[in-house]
This record gives C-alpha cells, structure tokens and sequence, in this order.
C-alpha cells in the first residue's frame, strides 16, 4: 500500500500554509484495520478548516469505524499552494489516515454541503487520479455524492455513479454492505450501480429511475458522534456540536433545507445531556454547540441548556446556541444562564416590511424585531447582525427600502442600549431553489440584484451600520448550479478546465473564468433562471422529496395572495 506522504518532504511542507491540514495523526483518529473489507474515503470539497467542522463527516466517521469490516478515512480540498505541489511532483491526493491514493480507494463518499463547491469535487477526483466521468470510469473506486446540494442532483449527474438523496445514517451502511457483497462477487461496475439503485434514496443516473428522498425515521433514538477527531489547525466552528433536533416546523417559502430535512424529529434532553457530557470529556472542549436549523423550536430548549449548565463538565464550560429565532423569550433564556457563549447576535429578518415577510411566510414581525433589540440594553451582547435577501418574489422597491427604514430603527434603539450596539448588515440576492414553493419563480439578474443593493447601501451612507453583501453574479451562478439540468455539467466542467476552484472563496473566485464557461459552451443562464409555468414539467420532478408537489403550489398561490395584502399584521 502506497503511503504518498513519505514523498513529500519536510522542506516541502514549509513552504505550504499550514501544513498540518495534510499530515492526519489527529487525536480520536479511528485505529487503522489490517485488512478490512472495504476501504471508504469520506471527502468533503472544501478546506480542511471546513470540513473538519461538517457534521456529516463526523456521523459517517463514527459510524463506519465502529462497523468491524469497514475502515473509512478522509480527504479535504487541497489549497492551492499544495496542490501546486502535487501536481509539480506528479502525486495523487490522499487520505489523511494512511496517505493512501484516492484511485486506490473502494469507494469516495462525497459531501456536497454548497453548489460553490461543485468544481472542487472535479479537482478532487482528478488530483486523486480518477477518470471525472461515471461512463468512462472503467475502474478505481465507486463515486458517490450526498448532501442538501445534491437535492436536484442533475448538474454533477456525469461525475457520480449513484448520489444519495436525503439522510445518510441509515443508508450509509446499506451503501457499504452492498458494496462489501458485490466486491467479494467480482461483480462488474454497472452491476455494482444496479445493487445501488435498489437502496432508498439511492438515484443512479445510469439507470435514470425515480427516487424518493430518504428520512432517517429512528433519528430521535440514534447516537450522535461522540468521539470526534480534534483538528490539527483551528477551524470555523471552534466547538464540539451537538446536533438536538433534526427539521424545521417554520415553512419558510425560500428554504430548500427547510424541506429537505422534514420532519421535525427531536431527541430527549435526558439523552442530550449525556451525550454532552462524553462529547466534551472524549474533546476537551469547553464550549459545547447546540445545532439544529432553527435551535429556538426545540421543545425543551430551557429545560436543556438548564440541565447543562447544572451539570457542568468543566467549571469553565459554556454553551453556543446558533440559529436562533431572536424574540424576548430567547434573550429572557440567553440572559438567564451565565454560561451561554455571548458575542454578538445573529437574526434574520430577511425583508424589510412586513407585507414581504408574509409572501415569504418568515413567521415574525416588526413588533418581535423592535423587541429584540430594546431587549438587549443592559445584555452583554454589544453586536447585532441582519440577513436580508434581495429579489424575493412579489418584491418593490418600497419592500427595498423598509430595509433601511428598519436598520435605522434599530440603529435608534441600539444608540439608547448599554452597551451601545454596533449594527452588521449582510445582503444577498434571492436564489429560487428545488423543492421549495418559490421554485417556479424567477431570479433576478445581476443588474437588478445590484440596483437594489445601491437603494439599501445609499439608504444607510450616513448611518453607522457596516454593510456586507454577496456578489451578485454568485447568486446567479447558484441559481443556474441548483436549478439546472444535466447540460448544466457541461458549465462545471468547463469552468473546472478553465481553472475555476474554491467558487465559495472570494480570493479564488473568478467571474470572468465562469463567463467564458457560459460562452464556450454555449449554455445560456437565462433559460434557468426564468420564471417556471406551474404547471411544466421541472428538471428534477423524478425525485419524490416526500413534499407533496400540491402542497408547493398552494404555498406559491398563497405567497401570491399575501403579496396582494397592504397591512402591517404580524405573520400568522
């Protein structure tokens, strides 16, 4: 077995920014099996910073580690100063467990977190030494791809030989016992993509068949991962996470995630706080995260973070609680513990009136956002951060503009505060996803989207808010990634060629590379990014997301009709 670590040497590595991303070795790392079964590699298309925070490669890690005939190891977007390396030296990429060359693999599991790093998945799989397209794939491992980006899966359809749909604790090992069995039967490629096609969820685009989404029904009783892997380098979410419910009950029209991960399923806090408790003792860490989608909507939110912070690891131990529906009562549940992690507060309003955040069904009012922010005068929170989308549907300028009207409310209100608040905007343009009531509406263009971001950026010169916002072709060319057809690979793969990596990174991202795609290829945005009849047949219609399609409709009529109401009422 081939250890390609051993041919680069420590000169080398000091030339490369943080080096200790490639080396492995972590602590928890799972114990290396002689001769196992099957050899998976879990990959995730981004920094090792990134990934080592997913909570997908940590379930899939402790999953398949634990199961006696599997061993599962890792591999992260290289940088570009080491995969300049790599290719100078004419080295595959590999995993960090045992330097293993990714072609020597059984099979690449591949989180696909965003649709910005669909052209690291390409790079992945070329500087791992593997043919990008399933039809010319004639050996090496079995490639397949999961994640909320592979919802529509269409767009990355001609590099994956199957791509899971939906939840993956379940599925996972059905994925790995099949390929156990049908590598100890020699089978042949597309025999091996047959026995795949039979597992829920599992959408295999040589056989081109319907799938429906697959829903991990014994979530409430399963086992989070306890024993994570401690990072070599620091990464984003600089805590041990805690996954508390799984679902959304809001609804919101926009949200594909809202959708993809229904229904709601929640686990006991007797439970948690046990899991908690071995989670820190097998990390050392101090600061515990609690993760769900909307964290507010867990039953039992202050009977938990209650029972943590009596039943203390460490005597410096805190809890981060994200995603959080801002109201009085959750200030009232921050301000009541001393040891919740206190920085600044992230809500999202997402429209500026009221009239537009019931088109969108964002179940809160104007009345709840004021609150909010004379609730922090005498908290220890000094920062308030606001998303606001731009280009919803049904939008005015008039909705535009009730974004600064908003922000200088609450720029009033935060100058009365003590501490004084400092007020942090971020801006993005609406982008129409699958499975979601607004999937048949239109994207505005990038020129449309920017108009806009001048009303808002004009509106508040003078104010002493900081304004952030996403580039404007980004959201457009998430549109196109998310909203395409399989012609939509053809763009991927010649942005990749053209030298397109790391889409999610504004140092990296190129526009003009992408343009040229659009170009060379001949693939027009506008055909995706067009308003949908409701009733024409939709790129991704095959897959049964378990949402009926009547239900979107409805939805859609009743965001129409709300966009028709002039009133201030709170959403219902």
């Amino acid at each position: 077995m081939i250890n390609v670590t051993e041919s680069i040497t420590h000169w080398e590595l000091l030339e490369i920014e943080k080096p200790a991303r490639y080396l492995g070795g972590e602590v928890n790392q799972a114990t290396i099996k002689a001769s196992p079964d099957l050899r998976v590699c879990l990959v995730f298309p981004d920094l090792y910073d990134l990934g080592m925070s997913n909570l997908a490669i940590k379930i899939f890690y402790e999953k398949l580690n634990a199961h006696p005939q599997i061993m599962a190891e890792r591999a992260f977007s290289p940088w570009s100063d080491f995969e300049q390396l790599l290719r100078r030296k004419n080295l595959p990429l590999y995993s960090l467990e045992t330097g293993t060359p990714l072609h020597e693999f059984d099979a690449l599991l591949i989180t696909l977190p965003y649709e910005m790093t669909f052209t690291n998945v390409l790079n992945l799989l070329d500087l791992g030494k593997i043919d990008l397209k399933w039809q010319t794939r004639k050996e090496g491992p079995i490639v397949i791809a999961g994640g909320p980006s592979a919802s529509n899966p269409l767009p990355m359809a001609r590099f994956m030989d199957a791509v899971l749909i939906g939840d993956g604790e379940e599925a996972i090992l059905e994925i790995c016992e099949t390929l156990i069995r049908t590598k100890k039967a020699n089978a042949e490629r597309s025999d091996v993509r047959k026995e795949l096609s039979k597992i829920e969820g599992m959408w295999v685009p040589e056989f081109t068949a319907p799938v429906k989404r697959r829903v991990f029904k014994g979530f409430a009783a399963s086992t989070p991962p306890v024993k994570p892997l401690l990072p070599n380098v620091q990464t984003i979410h600089n805590r041990a996470t805690l996954e508390i419910f799984r679902g959304c009950i809001q609804g919101c029209r926009f949200c594909n995630a809202g959708f993809y991960y229904r229904p709601k399923r929640e686990r006991p806090v007797e439970d948690l706080v046990e899991y908690a408790r071995q989670l820190l003792q097998n990390s050392g860490e101090e600061s515990l995260g609690l993760l769900s989608l909307s964290t507010s909507d867990y039953s039992h939110l202050t009977e938990l973070v209650n029972a943590l912070d009596q039943q203390k690891l460490y005597p410096e131990q805190n809890v981060s609680i994200p995603s959080l529906r801002m109201n009085e009562s959750t200030i009232e549940l921050l301000d009541s513990t001393p040891h919740i992690r206190k920085g600044g507060l992230t809500f999202a309003p997402e429209a500026g009136t009221q009239r537009l955040r019931n088109v969108i069904k964002k179940n809160i009012s104007e009345d709840d956002i004021i609150s909010v922010m004379r609730a922090t005068s005498g908290s220890d929170y000094r920062t308030v951060k606001l998303y606001f989308m731009m280009g919803l549907p049904f939008e005015t300028d008039a909705d535009i503009e009730g974004i600064v009207d908003l922000v200088r409310r609450l720029e009033d209100i935060g100058r009365t505060c003590r501490p004084r608040k400092q007020i942090s905007i971020s801006l993005s343009g609406f982008v129409p996803k699958p499975f979601t009531p607004f999937q048949w509406a239109a994207q505005a263009d990038t020129a449309e989207l920017r108009r806009k971001r001048l009303i808002v950026c004009r509106g508040l010169e003078r104010s002493g808010s900081k304004v952030s916002w996403r580039e404007e072709f980004l959201c457009l060319l998430e549109s196109v990634l998310s909203r395409g057809d399989e012609r939509v690979g053809e763009l991927i793969l010649k942005a990749w060629e053209l030298g397109c990596r790391f889409d999610g990174w504004h140092e990296h991202f190129s526009r003009s590379k992408w343009e040229q795609a659009f170009t060379e290829t001949g693939i027009d945005a506008a055909v995706y990014l067009r308003e949908r009849r409701v009733e024409e047949t939709l790129p991704w219609d095959f897959v049964n997301f378990q949402v009926p399609r009547a239900y979107l409709e409805s939805e859609y009529a009743e965001a129409a009709r709300a966009a028709e109401e002039v009133n201030n009422e709170p959403a219902g």
